[in-house]
């Protein structure tokens, strides 16, 4: 079932209005605990940062979009992320070889690597291409300040590798994840200029996949979100408006002149307050790719 409003029809004038860029969520929201690279190309590393902006976890796969549709053909080069491995921790920083593990379930095959100060895992999928079958390779530190509570191993090197080695090597980055509320993340991407063109707003989840329990939100404190990073000012006139139901999920979308916000409800828990599972922001403009047409309607510069 689904509702649908409009607002009364009007000549749309042009409006001028400021977007987010990287700067201004770094201002209101501090440094972002993650970021993620383009490494090669089609191929990403997210790093997620301890609290000197070590990088303690890294994530390399195949480029997709923050919402992380599931693409089973996307793979890399099995040579390509071994160089990238061995750029991002070089095996003299790994310490010594504690355990190696092959496990194979079907066509998927995970690798673990556990080494002194790093465990490495990779996941092939056997069917697709030979030497171009793998879909993801984690990198998850255990030196130093990424597990302060680990006595550091004598005679072991150091890994040294942070926030700014990354950007030396790989440039900027083009997504970036900052925590705006306690549990409550908001990962951007950004545009060619150099505003965020898409902002998807969330529970706090690992950026290593792995299955963890549904989290939620309070709608007042998304919907708190959202106004501080697109004051209604900006969003131009209200086009359409729609929520779909689906059992107890509720799926509303409000279209824009400038933006589309889409917030998925779960309403299962009810009295429990915390029904919000996400929100996306997304920009019309052509620095994002997907420029309104010549049809009136207002754009964000």
């Amino acid at each position: 079932m689904s509702r649908t409003f409009l607002p009364p029809l009007f000549l749309l004038f042009a409006m001028v209005v400021a977007a987010q860029t990287a700067s201004d969520l770094t201002a209101r929201y501090g440094d972002p605990d993650s970021e993620q690279f383009l490494v090669r190309p089609g191929i990403t590393m997210m790093a997620r940062y301890g609290e000197d902006r070590t990088a303690c976890e890294m994530l390399i796969e195949p480029k997709h979009s923050i919402q992380r549709p599931y693409d089973k053909e996307q793979s890399m080069a099995t040579g390509t992320v071994s160089k990238i491995i061995d750029e991002l921790i070089p095996e003299s920083e790994r310490g010594i070889l504690l355990n190696r593990i092959i496990e194979n379930m079907g066509a998927s095959e995970y690798q673990v690597a556990e080494y002194q100060n790093v465990t490495i895992s990779r996941y092939f999928v056997r069917y697709l291409s030979a030497n171009h079958d793998e879909k993801s390779a984690t990198l998850v530190r255990k030196d130093g300040p990424c597990s302060p509570g680990i006595t550091s191993q004598k005679y072991v090197s150091a890994i040294e590798l942070n926030a700014t080695d990354l950007r030396t090597r790989y440039g900027d980055s083009g997504v970036e994840r900052f925590t705006v509320r306690p549990g409550i993340t908001l990962m951007a991407t950004y545009g060619t200029d150099q505003a965020a063109c898409q902002m998807v707003v969330g529970p706090t989840r690992s950026i290593i996949p792995r299955d963890e329990p549904a989290q939620y939100m309070r709608p007042e404190d998304l919907t708190e979100i959202i106004d501080e990073v697109l004051p209604e000012a900006n969003r131009g006139e209200l086009l359409l408006g729609v929520v779909t139901k689906s059992g107890c999920n509720d799926y509303e979308t409000m279209d824009y002149q400038n933006v589309t916000v889409s917030r998925f409800r779960h309403q299962c828990d009810l009295p429990k307050p915390e029904i919000e599972g996400e929100a996306t922001i997304t920009r019309k403009n052509r620095a994002c790719g997907n420029g309104a047409s010549d049809s009136g309607h207002s754009k964000l510069p």
